[in-house]
């Protein structure tokens, strides 16, 4: 009887678990278009502030597509000699980038 309580706890808590980090996924594709439309206007208005805010909350979605990534790059690549506080989010970016360049090796096995 206490086995049933404790697996029924434990997979209570893995559902819940998986309930949190769903709708965490569902607010980042959610805010995607949102968080770039403010980060070009804030790119044009040359807000330091904004680029700062909206690129971290841009690096750190899942659902960002590279070409978003490429522009962020460019965009703290022109500035960072300018303006040393985006260094931080030049490294995001570039470890974000890292992690869409990993290609996995190949499962070819040479037989030992």
């Amino acid at each position: 009887m206490i086995l049933f309580y404790v697996l029924t706890i434990i997979i209570s808590i893995a559902l819940v678990g998986y309930f949190f980090l769903f709708k965490d996924r569902m607010k980042d594709q959610k805010n995607l278009e949102n968080d770039w439309q403010k980060f070009l206007k804030a790119k044009s208005l040359n807000d330091l502030k904004g680029i700062d805010i909206y690129g971290k909350q841009l690096v750190y979605n899942k659902f960002l597509r590279s070409e978003q990534l490429e522009e962020i790059t460019s965009v703290l690549n022109s500035r960072i000699s300018d303006f040393p506080e985006l260094k931080k989010l030049k490294e995001a970016a570039f470890n974000k980038r890292l992690h869409y360049d990993f290609t996995l090796p190949d499962s070819v096995s040479n037989g030992g």
